[in-house]
């Protein structure tokens, strides 16, 4: 593949690099690990498939995963327009750890995971070093307890889309972490939802529970929630930069623990109402602007 390319399992997108459909779809990474692929519109694709080839994929992802090796630096290639439907309580669960997920396509053809049936519906990662790439998740039920669920260390989600909230459903948060979750990174993803609905409002789209040195930058979030951001227990170190906000029912942007000690700069936030869309007490809080009007006339926002 091209230098510079996937190198280092994607790890490399942090800093810029993109991936093109040759890419991922002509084989040529750089790992010393197997390459599975997963498509539900492929004919042939099914789960009894070695999966090691785009003509003979797996049907979904949960099988890739069981096929993968652990620490291995596996890549499972999610092929364009794949779609699958999570009903239950970590419906689909990354297991093993090293494994690097790669959604291919753009816009619509993105692979697609929609929840429904069960407000406890999940896609779970309880596997470390974990990368998820360029995927959409779609809250299909309302009341969603968490769409996606993370208990490992070194769990990274890069170019996703989060669909939280739709005109009648609303999930309670986005990315639920545990306290296990250390150096969660969040980057270049979108949290999407509309100002209104007749369903749930959205909590958080970050829940970050606890988890020391977590990343969460360059990201948009939209919609009916409560507030973008929340941490409920102490979080020693993090990173909260270079967000987008707006946030239509809450007056909050990002709420910390009294002695969680993130640092949150260069923010751009939209909050309905209110003068202080960050509670961070013990934090660092420099360089980010807000303000509390649609149409804000230029000079009149406020920095912080």
């Amino acid at each position: 593949m091209p230098a510079g390319g996937l190198k280092q399992y994607v790890p490399a997108l942090r800093y810029g690099t993109k991936i093109t459909p040759d890419e991922l779809q002509g084989g040529g990474f750089n790992t010393t690990g197997n390459i599975w692929y997963v498509s539900s519109t492929t004919t042939g694709a099914s789960n009894t498939n070695d999966g090691k080839t785009i003509q003979f994929p797996f049907a979904t992802l949960n099988a890739a995963v069981t096929a993968a090796t652990a620490n291995n630096g596996d890549v499972i290639v999610v092929m364009p327009k794949h779609a699958e439907t999570i009903i239950g309580a970590a419906g689909i669960t990354v297991t093993k750890a090293g494994i690097t997920i790669i959604g291919s396509g753009y816009g619509r053809q993105r692979p697609t995971f929609t929840f429904t049936t069960s407000t406890a519906a999940s896609f779970d990662i309880t596997a470390a070093d974990t990368t998820v790439y360029n995927c959409v998740f779609v809250c299909g039920i309302d009341a969603q307890l968490a769409m996606a669920n993370v208990t490992a260390a070194d769990v990274s989600f890069f170019n996703c889309e989060f669909q939280t909230n739709s005109a009648s459903v609303g999930t309670i948060a986005g990315i639920l972490t545990a306290a296990t979750a250390t150096r969660l990174w969040v980057e270049a993803c979108n949290f999407f939802g509309p100002a209104t609905n007749s369903g749930t409002t959205t909590t958080a789209q970050i829940k970050h529970e606890v988890g020391v040195d977590f990343i969460i930058r360059n990201n948009m979030f939209t919609g009916k929630m409560t507030q973008a951001i929340v941490n409920v227990a102490t979080v020693l170190r993090g990173l909260v930069d270079n967000n987008r906000a707006v946030v239509a029912t809450g007056t909050l942007f990002a709420t910390f623990a009294a002695a969680s000690t993130p640092f949150i700069t260069n923010n751009r936030i939209n909050v309905p109402s209110g003068t202080t869309p960050v509670t961070a007490a013990a934090g660092f809080v420099a360089g980010n602007v807000y303000s509390a009007a649609a149409g804000v006339t230029a000079g009149t926002a406020s920095t912080f």
